[in-house]
């Protein structure tokens, strides 16, 4: 593989994913893991202090280019009130960078920003641009000078999530979430709020960038799913055509009707957590434990309810909740242990207890038909005895209907055995589901160009203001995964890399070329840069060097057939935390292995592509595109 001969590699990372926790300076992330049961960042790789090291491990591979981001939280302590301490370390970071003679990338945003913001609107409220543009120029002010890049939002396009919820999902993706009990209509109108924000605060915080330092390159990095280009282009023409769009959100949000018919109403006992189209899984409730003994082992167990059923769900939840912390495994003062948003969680702190039932059509289905069904299984086991608990499956059985009904005795038991417990939850029209899941989920997923689209103004004002048009000085984007022609069959692999299991994760490589000759069709004029690209060590049987010089190969390929790509950047240099989820070998990205859980010194160990992605960038030096 060549590139042109001032191609830049470059290595990157992102502040609440490889900088310790510090409850002074608590993020939105910080608090979702808190609140949704997340794992949390704890000290992740410690970059806050091991900076040094790691840019001087970037600098020994050879590379040109180092991102990270800033943590807002850190820097803006409350509305006007900046913390020149951290402004003064992240400037020291930066002046590391440029010591290493590498170019140095700023993320303003990268999926975090402080506590008090959210609290006043977050990036929905009608004064975030301004907030933001105030951040971007105070950054500026402070080390702009030794910037070269700047990306304002890490895949904006992603940030929707934290706005929308789909009915196969029972929670949001990522913060802040939707207060419970929010429409179809609700969520709709958040994200075209938060669309406008994102297009209006970029566009100011780039004026304010460029009055500090004109040479500065501002940018965005939307994640890009690979599509056939037929699939791709279908999807960008119908959003800007608008219809589509609304069509999409409609398979995304409305609840499937064929899911009424069912055995039972919910499954209680053994049943294991897999992520199927037509279940939902409730938090997990524990058997055969003595809270007396505080070395007993958990055994986790969980219930499963039709998908869509989410008032059912939230009922669930709630009574295995309260019944545990009569087990005295909890804090029983506490009746809502995962809040479907930062909003209902800064309710709850003024109301200990209270917990909010959406009273969705399968309650009410419920309700008229007077009784609630459950599916147990025959060899239902008890729990340790505590006052006058009998077995665990029969008291959260009559606590459910305790709930719903306002009496116990409302609930119906089937005996199920183990194979027939999933069973009935389904019905012969579930595979309508599974077709209605996929039309939603493709076009939201595909739907993923719109940030560029607005950028050239082919959306609505309403979406995009005019402030924003070409207003870019690069073409950033990331890109990891996708599907050509002939796997679309196997779409659920998508979901799997959205939900952090990237062991599945589809790869195809030829995606990223057909980006890049997308968007050089749409800017032909502008440079492009590739700000992440990256894989676990094995993701759908591909090995992480192999899935590396797949993918560069298709950069170079394109950079020899015109398009104007200047910068490649691998993510990512170390292990990091992977946004609330578990870390292991299906979660690490890092070139350099950290033990996050084991290693008290938390050692940088090279991965075998260290030596490799030296030697590219060896080669390139050497033997660059005429």
């Amino acid at each position: 593989m060549r590139f042109p001969k001032d191609f830049l590699f470059g290595l990157a990372n992102a502040d609440h994913q490889v900088e310790s926790y510090d409850p002074r300076y608590e993020d939105v992330w910080d608090l979702w893991e808190r609140t949704q049961g997340k794992t949390k960042r704890g000290r992740a790789c410690e970059f806050q202090d091991k900076y040094e090291e790691d840019i001087k491990l970037a600098a020994d591979l050879g590379t040109k280019v180092f991102r990270f981001s800033v943590s807002w939280a850190r820097v803006q302590l409350e509305d006007g009130s900046w913390n020149t301490e951290a402004l003064d370390h992240y400037r020291r970071v930066a002046q590391c960078i440029c010591d290493h003679d590498m170019k140095v990338m700023v993320t303003l945003v990268h999926f975090t920003w402080p506590v008090w913001l959210e609290r006043k609107g977050g990036l929905t409220g009608a004064d975030f641009p301004l907030y933001f543009q105030a951040y971007g120029d105070k950054l500026a002010e402070h080390f702009g000078d030794l910037v070269t890049y700047w990306i304002s939002f890490n895949e904006p396009t992603q940030l929707v999530h934290g706005y929308i919820k789909p009915w196969w999902q029972e929670k949001y993706y990522m913060p802040p979430g939707m207060p419970e009990g929010t429409k179809m209509s609700g969520e709709a109108e958040a994200v075209g709020k938060l669309i406008y924000n994102l297009f209006s605060a970029h566009a100011k915080a780039r004026v304010a960038i460029k009055q500090h330092q004109p040479e500065a390159k501002v940018g965005v990095n939307p994640l890009v799913t690979g599509f056939p280009p037929w699939l791709q282009w279908l999807m960008d023409h119908q959003f800007r055509a608008n219809w589509l769009l609304r069509a999409m959100y409609k398979f995304s949000f409305a609840r499937p009707l064929l899911i009424e018919k069912t055995s039972v109403d919910l499954v209680i006992g053994g049943v294991t957590a897999r992520q199927e189209d037509t279940l939902h899984y409730s938090a997990p409730y524990f058997v055969g434990v003595n809270p007396a003994n505080e070395s007993s082992e958990l055994e986790h167990h969980h219930i499963a309810v039709p998908s869509a059923h989410r008032g059912l769900l939230k009922v669930v939840n709630d009574a295995i909740y309260k019944i545990q912390g009569t087990c005295g495994l909890i804090d029983p003062k506490v009746s809502c242990p995962m809040p479907l948003s930062l909003a209902d969680y800064f309710a709850s702190q003024d109301e200990v207890g209270v917990c909010k039932v959406e009273n969705d059509e399968g309650l009410k289905r419920i309700r008229r038909r007077g009784i609630l069904t459950v599916g147990i299984r025959e060899d239902a086991p008890g729990t340790q005895e505590t006052g006058s608990l009998a077995q665990l499956e029969e008291q959260i059985a009559r606590a459910i209907s305790l709930a719903i009904f306002g009496s116990e005795n409302k609930v119906e038991f089937k005996h199920l055995s183990p194979s027939s417990r999933p069973k009935a939850l389904k019905t012969h029209l579930s595979f309508i589901n599974k077709l209605w899941h996929f039309i939603g989920a493709a076009g939201l997923i595909a739907n993923a160009n719109w940030w560029y689209l607005g950028s050239r103004g082919k959306l609505p004002k309403e979406l995009c203001p005019e402030e924003a048009y070409g207003a870019h000085d690069f073409i950033g984007f990331d890109y990891y995964w996708g599907l050509p022609t002939k796997r679309l069959h196997q779409f659920g692999r998508l979901l799997d890399a959205a939900e952090g299991r990237f062991l599945t994760a589809p790869v195809w490589p030829a995606g990223l070329r057909h980006a890049m000759h997308q968007f050089h069709r749409w800017f032909p004029d502008q440079e492009q840069i590739i700000v992440e690209n990256g894989s676990v060590p094995l993701a759908d049987g591909i090995r992480r060097q192999d899935y590396l010089t797949l993918h560069m190969n298709e950069v170079a390929r394109a950079c020899a057939e015109g398009v104007p790509v200047s910068a490649y950047l691998l993510w990512s240099l170390t292990s990091n935390r992977e946004w609330g989820h578990a870390f292991d070998h299906n979660t690490d990205f890092g070139l350099y292995h950290v033990h996050l859980e084991d290693d008290p010194e938390l050692q940088r160990v090279p991965s075998n592509e260290v030596a490799f992605y030296k030697q590219v960038i060896q080669q390139h030096r050497e033997n660059p595109l005429p």
